[in-house]
């Protein structure tokens, strides 16, 4: 019997093999552009949603880069208030101002996203407990934990501030809606409830409404009620009064506030590092080094190819940087 269930198993794998069942399947466009790229000599170490740290300290936002480089062993967070929030992996965090000057704090745990409003920071640490550090007192004036979260997603979205109220995106796919002045939570909801990777990666607004994702789904919430689209998302842009959403499969959707789609396009097995939307143009780097570019509707595109990704991809004022390479976005075009 045991002899049978081995030949069995065998034979199995073999047909899995011969068949090329479960093999990954790569973006292969029938024509592409040479990609012009600069080396830059600096490579990221650290990404999150809202800027990237190269190795020698410099920190690139999606405006451009600071004025000044982190210490060995932090990495950017935020940008909020003409203030820089740095951190590290055990708890120690800057708040850095224009002129490079750097005030500490200590939390129990690493700080992985955080938003300065005035006085207050509003804070999420690793092990997935949140809340506001007074700048002025230096301590924590409001405190609360979600549950625990086994995989995140690194894009780790920053609280949002929306007039005295700010939204705070947990690790575990839901969302608090915070009143600062009386630091009393008035509204929670979950975005998406997966098990693992279900953290908020997304978080934004068009006027009044407000916008988030996880890797699972893409939620909107307006006067209007909630509206939800739920696909394997890569990444997501907002643009003027639109929504663009970078699916897993390959898939750009370009949706309405009530994600109605206006427009779609699917570049088959394409997996995409990082995207934006600039210049009227969309912009799109699939992991092997194909870069999209289109017109906002998707029907014009070119391909141009560059080097396979090797780690993080990000965008920071018109330039894409991987590799430890430089690419001026300015120059690609989809005629």
């Amino acid at each position: 019997m045991y002899r049978k269930i081995l030949l069995a198993n065998l034979l199995t794998a073999t047909l899995m093999v011969t068949t090329g069942c479960g093999s990954k399947q790569y973006f292969s466009p029938e024509k592409t552009y040479n990609l012009s790229t600069q080396n830059s000599g600096d490579n990221i170490v650290y990404y999150s949603r809202d800027g990237a740290t190269l190795a020698s300290g410099k920190v690139l936002t999606k405006d451009g880069s600071v004025g000044f480089k982190l210490p060995k062993g932090f990495h950017f967070i935020n940008k909020s208030s003409n203030l820089t929030l740095s951190a590290d992996d055990q708890g120690n965090s800057q708040v850095i101002n224009s002129r490079g000057e750097a005030s500490s704090i200590k939390f129990p745990k690493a700080l992985i996203a955080g938003t300065i409003v005035g006085k207050q920071l509003i804070f999420l640490l690793q092990n997935n407990s949140f809340g506001v550090y007074d700048l002025e007192r230096k301590s924590v004036v409001y405190s609360n934990k979600a549950e625990k979260a086994y995989a995140i997603d690194t894009r780790v979205a920053n609280p949002l501030q929306i007039d005295n109220l700010v939204v705070i995106p947990t690790l575990d796919g839901k969302l608090t809606v915070l009143n600062l002045g009386t630091l009393k939570a008035v509204k929670e909801m979950y975005v998406s409830t997966e098990s693992t990777l279900n953290n908020i990666i997304y978080l934004d607004r068009i006027g009044n409404t407000l916008i988030s994702a996880t890797p699972h789904k893409v939620l909107t919430v307006s006067n209007q009620g909630k509206k939800e689209l739920e696909i394997g998302i890569s990444d997501v842009i907002v643009d003027g009064g639109s929504i663009f959403v970078f699916s897993k499969d390959g898939t750009i959707k370009k949706v309405s506030k009530a994600l109605l789609v206006e427009s779609e396009k699917k570049f088959r097995f394409a997996h995409f590092s990082v995207a934006t939307v600039y210049n009227n143009r969309v912009y799109a780097l699939d992991k092997q080094g194909y870069l999209i570019v289109s017109n906002k509707t998707f029907s014009k595109y070119k391909v141009y190819k560059g080097s396979e990704v090797d780690s993080h991809a990000f965008i920071s004022n018109g330039k894409l940087y991987y590799n430890g390479e430089e690419i001026d976005l300015n120059r690609l075009n989809y005629e």
